[in-house]
């Protein structure tokens, strides 16, 4: 990982798997209806997970 180029890319990559992940999950939760709290908590997560990885 000398190539700050490459090293951007693979993290930038890792974020993008970790985000779909996530996102998977919650319409895991949305299909198997769950409570209308636990998906809204899910989704705060997600969304700040978003603002953490935007900055």
């Amino acid at each position: 990982m000398k190539d700050p180029e490459f090293a951007a890319y693979y993290a930038l990559s890792k974020e993008k798997i970790r985000l779909e992940i996530s996102l998977e999950k919650l319409k895991e939760n949305i299909e198997q209806e769950l409570d209308k709290r636990v998906l809204i908590r899910n989704l705060n997560k997600i969304t700040k997970y978003v603002r953490h990885i935007a900055l």
